[in-house]
């Protein structure tokens, strides 16, 4: 797949020209200008369009996503709380307005209710209103695919594999979401914007949070320190798919959908389903205790994203997508605080019972019969048998895979935080084993691709350890090579 560098092409001819027109003369933000903002933003006025700089209103606008009674979409998340709004109306609270000029083009404007102790800021290009990620990542590197608009804060840490991955899900989404022909070449031609920023602290200069992934409403990015977000990127589509949809959704459907066909951060589908199938099978919590706001934020994440995210699995496996885009819809409004899904809109808890009890995605095993394979490597650290379906491992350490598909000039993030004062060649998987666990990532996604751990497992049975060799088995098509274009090293994990 070619890429390119390009400039952002997001704007339509009018907007290009009014922009173009608009900022002959570079600006910093004027006092008058600021206030005209402020009072349009306090008494909601219908101008506040006009002082969005173009060019980036264009890309608000672009994939033509709405929220029911979202008025001005630019300012999710981005709007002054309504109760401050009110007292301010009512002159109840009085504020303050600051101006900090970064440069010729561009401003900072300080709002502050000190009686509230509530402070926001609000970015300026020109006089214009711009997203505070719209300012940060300006000037990092653009890469351009089918899809999507890369924005890299760090370019080493990203490559060409991640991009195709991207690419080679967001076409298997086309395809699960029923995707019509002038969806897809709608996002061909607008594009998804997908800001990757080097951590957690670069995030939360971009949204005010520290997180490591979010889908940002306002303007449709995709923001996250993963190369491939999937989870994020379906939060994204089935919004697009939507169209016209309230702003909030419950998260049993919201989260359960994105680690249905998207994993977590950092974590591929089938490592989180397989949580989620435990979690289920042990009697450690029920799906019907997270059909509501409160209870779902009550349980940890990990509990609670991977039982509805195997649930959800269940659902779009047993009903087509309309009827789960109907459900989804259903318990989607402006307020869900209160709402409850019902459990006459769920199939039969049979058919949820033979679903859990048949569902099986055995990536890796530690019960097997060596006999049934046969060699194909081995040195005194390793060795290295198959079958038609899976490679038999025996190491001594963690395991460094190359293939011939090198990504130059790239340096994973996960090899750098575990092996930190070992130099990164290049090399494309990982697996780490010791008598609880083993974990297989892609270091060019740098994503756990598969994993096994004894204590979410029924018989909780470890890893076989033999004359000092870790024993297990991993499915062959969670590797994209054969093992002829294989070469091994081991690691001494301290």
């Amino acid at each position: 797949m070619n890429t390119k560098y390009n400039p952002k092409k997001f704007m339509k001819t009018s907007a290009l020209f009014f922009f173009l027109i608009s900022t002959l003369v570079a600006q910093p933000l004027s006092n008058e200008r600021a206030t005209e903002f402020i009072n349009a933003l306090i008494n909601e006025s219908d101008s506040l369009e006009y002082f969005v700089l173009p060019e980036e209103l264009a890309i608000s606008k672009r994939l033509g996503i709405q929220y029911e009674g979202v008025k001005n979409k630019f300012l999710i998340s981005y709007d002054i709380p309504a109760e401050i709004i009110k007292d301010i109306k009512n002159r109840k609270i009085n504020y303050n307005i600051d101006i900090q000029n970064i440069d010729d083009e561009y401003s900072i404007l300080n709002f502050v209710v000190s009686s509230k102790n509530y402070k926001t800021k609000y970015y300026f290009k020109n006089e214009y209103l711009i997203s505070p990620p719209y300012f940060c990542f300006n000037d990092w590197q653009v890469i351009e695919s089918e899809h999507f608009t890369f924005y890299v804060s760090e370019p080493e840490f990203f490559n060409q594999y991640s991009i195709e991955m991207l690419e080679k899900f967001i076409v298997e989404m086309f395809s699960v979401m029923h995707y019509t022909k002038e969806e897809i070449q709608h996002l061909k031609e607008n594009k998804i914007i997908y800001i990757l920023c080097k951590d957690e602290d670069e995030i939360e200069k971009l949204t005010d949070y520290k997180a490591r992934g979010m889908c940002n409403l306002a303007y449709d990015y995709l923001i996250t320190t993963y190369n491939c977000h999937y989870h994020e990127l379906v939060h994204l589509l089935v919004n697009f798919k939507l169209k016209e949809l309230p702003l909030y959704t419950l998260p049993f459907f919201q989260e359960g959908l994105a680690v249905a066909l998207g994993g977590r951060g950092g974590k591929e589908p089938g490592v989180i389903l397989n949580l989620g199938q435990f979690i289920a099978k042990s009697g450690f919590l029920d799906y019907t205790e997270l059909l509501t706001v409160n209870n779902f934020k009550n349980y940890d994440a990990s509990m609670s994203y991977s039982l509805s995210g195997f649930y959800n699995k269940f659902l779009l496996e047993s009903i087509t997508f309309k009827d789960y885009q109907n459900l989804y819809k259903k318990y989607s409004s402006t307020n869900i605080s209160g709402s409850i899904i019902s459990l006459n809109d769920l199939p039969v808890s049979s058919d949820w019972k033979q679903y859990l009890n048949s569902y099986s995605n055995n990536s890796i095993e530690v019960d097997f019969d060596e006999n049934e394979f046969y060699l194909v490597m081995e040195s005194p650290y390793y060795f290295l048998k198959e079958n038609d379906n899976y490679y038999l491992f025996g190491t001594k350490g963690s395991i460094l895979i190359s293939t011939p598909d090198k990504q130059e000039n790239y340096t994973s993030k996960i090899f750098q935080e575990f092996y930190p004062d070992q130099e990164y060649h290049s090399e494309k998987y990982l697996v780490r084993t010791n008598d609880n666990e083993i974990s297989v990532y892609n270091l060019y996604t740098n994503n756990l691709i598969a994993n096994y751990v004894s204590g979410f497992t029924l018989d909780m049975k470890l890893v076989p350890n033999q004359n000092g060799f870790y024993k297990f088995c991993i499915q062959k098509d969670i590797f994209d090579e054969q093992v002829e274009n294989w070469s091994i090293k081991i690691l001494e994990d301290k």
